[in-house]
């Protein structure tokens, strides 16, 4: 899909209530998790907001323990999708339902996240202070050790590889992290501008996963929209160690995607970058990593080929 989903004109949707955010925290198959992250939006400072969980095709039994723990908790709101639409389905069905609201701001979350009290607060008043920007990412830290930096803001290197990197990451928190525009923001915790869905609309399927976000923010970038990150919000992610089928899956995606995204973002950089990455490949053999290598490689040439969506 080359034009993502949520643009919806405000015509017959209610009045847009300035300073509210409706946050969106999709859900599949780790009730717990979400539920966990409902319990802290639940103790946010910022006076106007709503939640809905977007629960993605999961079990009838993970479904039911969301009805049975949100039941009588006012303004959330179980949203349900079924089939599982996949991850950037999933993320738009939350967009669309997004436009629906009165909100102003979008806060997407994934189910094993948690925020801190101020954080909501702190990105709304990150972007009534930059009118320039329409999205905002937020300090997030791993949830054990919970004081290690995962993600400070997200860069795309403009040399050799063009990968797409955090900064910060695996940093000790000592405060050091200044706001700032960003590259990108990370689809655990991405903040924005109702105004900017209507725009750009929402994910694009092309990337299926991997590099989907940053496609995002370029998008909102090319709009008029600035991506800007707030180290006063904070958020803390329960990082799944990746197995070796995640692992391989993620070279795979990232040696296609990462043409992709140049080739529509910086056109300039692709045939650098892509000649980089197959010339790459006896270095990784070298090294003893030349599995690594052929998956890199037959992510471009997966490029080369046309390939969109999910690979097979």
């Amino acid at each position: 899909m080359t034009a993502p989903a949520p643009t919806r004109e405000r015509t017959g949707a209610p009045p847009v209530e300035r300073g509210r955010v409706v946050a969106l925290v999709l859900h599949y198959e780790r009730p717990r998790g979400a539920l966990a992250c409902v319990r802290s939006l639940l103790r946010s400072t910022h006076p106007s907001y709503e939640i809905a969980v977007l629960d993605n095709g999961s079990s009838a039994t993970a479904v039911a323990e969301l009805e049975a723990e949100l039941a009588g908790h006012v303004g959330v709101t179980l949203v349900r999708v079924s089939p599982n639409r996949g991850y950037t389905g999933g993320v738009n069905a939350a967009f669309e339902h997004a436009l629906t609201t009165r909100a102003e701001f979008a806060w997407l979350l994934a189910d094993d996240t948690r925020v801190d009290a101020g954080t909501m607060a702190a990105l709304v008043q990150a972007l009534r202070a930059e009118p320039a920007a329409g999205i905002a990412a937020a300090l997030t830290l791993y949830a054990s050790p919970p004081d290690r930096v995962w993600f400070a803001g997200g860069y795309v290197e403009r040399g050799r590889l063009g990968r797409a990197r955090h900064h910060g990451l695996d940093e000790p928190d000592r405060g050091q992290f200044k706001a700032g525009p960003v590259d990108w923001a990370n689809g655990s915790s991405l903040f924005v501008r109702a105004e900017v869905l209507r725009t750009i609309g929402g994910l694009d399927d092309a990337y299926f996963t991997y590099w989907e976000d940053a496609d995002f923010c370029a998008r909102a970038a090319e709009a008029g929209f600035a991506t800007w990150f707030e180290p006063a919000a904070r958020v803390w992610h329960d990082v799944t160690p990746d197995t070796d089928a995640r692992l391989d899956r993620g070279r795979l995606y990232d040696g296609r995607n990462r043409m992709l995204w140049h080739a529509r973002h910086r056109p300039g950089r692709l045939l650098p970058v892509l000649l980089w990455t197959l010339g790459a490949f006896p270095f990784y053999a070298a090294q003893g990593r030349a599995h690594e290598g052929w998956l890199q490689m037959r992510g471009v040439f997966a490029f080369l080929s046309g390939s969109k969506g999910r690979m097979r």
